[in-house]
């Protein structure tokens, strides 16, 4: 395919033309889970965004409005979250991403923590704030809501607490430790235990190695992304670049995948061409 062609096809597989872009939450349900992972809104170029799906443009701007398509795509999360259209977090920059439930468990291997909050504590890779969260999880045996927790761990109100409790949060999330969980009743979130809350696709998840899990990945993301520029989506989703080339490489190896030159990124680009 010409450069052109490639991206154009890009576009179409992500729903970012005016023929193929989505128009609601339901929509959005099967972007997710056909793509694999989305963000909520623009934040890699590399990975598709529901909001750019919903615009039919991929240079569409954001806005801060309520009463705006961006306000409205926000409004989603509500939808898609208590319909369990996929799993909410904060992979892709640490912004908004939805992970659909059959790329989950390689996810949660390649991104996540397979080891307990307990051990990561003991071994001093987690502070004692998030530490104090993930118990209160774990004794509340189920699903939180913000306020409670931070009761529960000892997080008061406050400008200085509430900065405390966003950093412990940001700790277990980051791990893929901690889940969002959407209420059928208020808009106030819920957290819980990934491993509580989704044994399945922890359990998964132990049972893959991390080429197993990167293939996994690959096999869901490169067909409809077209190619893949290895740095760049490397550090936007937060893997070691070194072992995403790898993953690439073997599939260009099985003759699944080849190297291209694509203008405007920094070294080879690898095509899907199965």
């Amino acid at each position: 395919m010409t450069d052109a062609t490639l991206y154009q096809q890009r576009l179409e597989n992500w729903w970012q033309t005016p023929e193929r872009r989505i128009h609601g939450p339901e929509e959005a349900a099967a972007l997710i889970g056909a793509l694999g992972v989305a963000t909520l809104y623009p934040a890699s170029p590399e990975v598709p965004n529901l909001y750019h799906a919903y615009m039919g443009d991929p240079d569409a701007a954001t806005d801060s409005g309520h009463d705006s398509p961006s306000g409205e795509v926000y409004g989603w999360r509500w939808t898609l979250g208590r319909a369990e259209a996929g799993f909410y977090t904060a992979i892709v920059r640490k912004r908004p991403t939805w992970v659909s439930w059959d790329l989950l468990p390689a996810v949660i291997r390649l991104r996540g923590e397979l080891r307990s909050p307990a051990e990561l504590y003991r071994s001093g890779e987690l502070s004692a704030g998030a530490q104090r969260i993930a118990e209160v999880l774990e004794g509340a045996g189920g699903v939180l809501s913000t306020g409670e927790l931070r009761r529960e761990a000892g997080f008061p109100t406050g400008k200085a607490e509430r900065a405390a409790y966003l950093r412990a949060v940001e700790e277990l999330d980051t791990r893929l430790l901690l889940s969002k969980v959407f209420s059928p009743d208020d808009l106030e979130m819920r957290h819980a235990l990934v491993r509580t809350h989704y044994p399945q696709a922890v359990a998964a998840a132990e049972t893959l190695g991390r080429e197993a899990a990167l293939e996994r990945f690959l096999e869901t993301y490169l067909p409809p992304a077209v190619y893949a520029a290895p740095e760049l989506l490397a550090r936007h989703l937060g893997l070691p670049t070194e072992d995403l080339r790898a993953g690439l490489d073997r599939l260009v190896e099985q003759c699944r995948a080849q190297r291209v030159s694509v203008p405007g990124y920094k070294g080879e680009c690898y095509e899907w061409c199965v």
